[in-house]
Formats: C-alpha cells, sequence, structure tokens
C-alpha cells in the first residue's frame, strides 16, 4: 500500500453511514474507516455490505479493529479477513484502553505466523506521554509499516499545541527507533470535550486543532468519528488541503509538487471589530465573508447579522 493520500472519516457503527457520506462530501474527504471488528469479535456482515457501498459512492474503504485486553490474538480474524475481503488497509486501534506491551505480544506473534502485510496494517494510539505502558506501541510498531494515527483528542486534557506539537510530533526520534524509520504521522481528531461532559464543541474550539495539523502539512488526516461531529464543523474542516494533493477548488496547483498549497487564514475578533470593518480591511466580498464564518452564527442559532460579533470568535479572511 502506497502511503494515505486525503481526509477521511471514522463510522463508529453501520449504521452511521449516511451521515458519514454526507460529511464526507461536504468536507471533500477520500476515505471511510469502517469497524470490521472489536476485542475478539469480528462483524462480517458489516464489513462486507459496507465495502461495496463505500466504493460505488467513489470513497476508497479502510477498515478499524478495536484492540482490547479480551484476548488480543482473536483480532488476527478480523485483520485477515477485511483484507481478503478488499479493505485497502487495516487500522489497529487502541484507544484510551489500559494495555500493555505484554499483553500485545500475542497478537504480534500471530500478526507474524499469519505473515499479514505490514504495510497495510497502521496503528491509532494516544500520543505515548498519555499511553499507559509504551511498551504497547512498540510492540505493535514494527508490524504497523503502513503509519501512525495519533490520537488528538481535547479529552486528553491538553491544548492543541501541547498535545499535536509537543506530544505528537516532538516524540517522533523516540518513535523512530520503535518503528525502524520515521513512521508516517497521519493526526485523526475528535471534536470532544471529555466523555463527562456534553458541552458543544464549536467551531472556534475546532480551528486551534486544524491550524496545527495544517501547520505540519500532513498527507492525510481523519476525523473521529462521523456521528460525533457536528455539521457546524465541517466548513472548517472543508477548508483544509493536504500535501499530497495538487488540486483545490480556489488554488492553482504549483509546478513543484514539494510546495505545500496556501492554507485558510484567520483572525481573532477584537471587541472594537465588526463585520463590515473585517470585510472592507481584507478585501473581502460579503458573500465569501459568510461563506466562510456563517456558520458561527448558524451553529448558536443566530441569524447571520453583520451588527452581531462576538469578541474571541476566529473567523476566516482568506
Amino acid at each position: 500500500m502506497d502511503g494515505l493520500c486525503g481526509k477521511g472519516i471514522w463510522l463508529a457503527h453501520s449504521y452511521d453511514l449516511q451521515r458519514a457520506v454526507e460529511m464526507a462530501t461536504r468536507m471533500e474527504a477520500s476515505h471511510l474507516l469502517v469497524k470490521t471488528g472489536h476485542g475478539p469479535h469480528y462483524f462480517p456482515e458489516s464489513a462486507r455490505g459496507l465495502l461495496g457501498r463505500i466504493r460505488s459512492l467513489g470513497f476508497q474503504p479502510l477498515a478499524w479493529i478495536h484492540i482490547t485486553d479480551r484476548v488480543p490474538e482473536d483480532a488476527l480474524w478480523a485483520v485477515v479477513q477485511s483484507l481478503e475481503l478488499g479493505y485497502e488497509a487495516v487500522v489497529l486501534y487502541l484507544g484510551a484502553a489500559l494495555l500493555t506491551g505484554r499483553q500485545l505480544q500475542p497478537l504480534a506473534e500471530a500478526l507474524r505466523q499469519a505473515e499479514v502485510p505490514t504495510q497495510k496494517l497502521l496503528v491509532a494510539t494516544p500520543p505515548p506521554a498519555h499511553l499507559p505502558d509504551r511498551a504497547a506501541l512498540e510492540v505493535l510498531a514494527p508490524l504497523c509499516q503502513g503509519g501512525w494515527m495519533p490520537l488528538c483528542f481535547p479529552l486528553w486534557g491538553r491544548s492543541a499545541d501541547e498535545l499535536i506539537e509537543q506530544d505528537v510530533y516532538q516524540s517522533l526520534p523516540e518513535l523512530s527507533l520503535m518503528w525502524g524509520r520515521t513512521p508516517e504521522v497521519y493526526p485523526t481528531l475528535s471534536p470532544q470535550f471529555s466523555r463527562q461532559t456534553e458541552a458543544p464543541f464549536l467551531p472556534e474550539d475546532l480551528i486551534p486543532w486544524i491550524e496545527v495539523v495544517m501547520r505540519h502539512g500532513v498527507d492525510f488526516f481523519s476525523v473521529y468519528h462521523a456521528a460525533l461531529t457536528e455539521k457546524a464543523l465541517w466548513p472548517i474542516l472543508q477548508t483544509v488541503t493536504v500535501r499530497c494533493q495538487t488540486t483545490s477548488v480556489s488554488v492553482v496547483a504549483p509546478e513543484n509538487p514539494g510546495v505545500i498549497l496556501p492554507q485558510p487564514v484567520y483572525i481573532t475578533v477584537n471587541a472594537n471589530d465588526t463585520v463590515w470593518g473585517i470585510i472592507s480591511r481584507h478585501g473581502l466580498t460579503r458573500t465569501k465573508f459568510w461563506e466562510w464564518n456563517g456558520h458561527l452564527w448558524d451553529s448558536r442559532g443566530l441569524p447571520r447579522d453583520g451588527d452581531y460579533l462576538q469578541a474571541g470568535w476566529r473567523v476566516r479572511i482568506k
């Protein structure tokens, strides 16, 4: 498998497909990640049924399996079956499970014995600093040469800069020793503060996470998961371009494929700012301003009123 390129959306359940397709279409995603197993259990019907539907809709199918402490090695069956069905790769998802390296050794050995192609395996975990046992990642890394999907979730209690910049990218020297090389990094975002709160995750909450991801010019990032992501966030996710894609609806592709495409620019609203002042100062049209920023009003149930602008909002100007 070549490296991933584009944007992905995770499905927690098979019945999330319709919403995932709507979200993928709006944010111009390329991949849908289907849950084909949980612990020792494989889900053959949904794995088979969703595969064909996803392909017929023009998306690329990836499988993911939630690895638990319940006989982890039994997840091998779901891995093998998913690849044989035709999923392009399989993601081993550790999440917040309190798994140790010793518990995962039987799974690693089973994958080796079955000669599962390492380039078709990826692993999704919290950054090393948030793992209960770093050896869990160390055990799976050599077998998951397809790449690492760091779970960049606000619920770990860190800001976007702290989590992505420090905990993810500053850990690459350590991870390179685990992988035997610098792994491909495909961040996974989740618009959720914690499992205990129902506080809405608003567009201005998402923007700092997007900005840090864009700063690194990634080839692929994904969102966990479709049912959790409010529609007000979809326009922001749509604005992100990834390094490997050479075309954009608003940017001419450069001749040099190594050049990173321009990314959206945001400013923080001050107390004295007005909508019309921002439009005038930055040379915007009213139509473009509302196209980019109307979700700030919509997500709060407010009319798109140019006289209402709240200090602290992040608005797009380019």
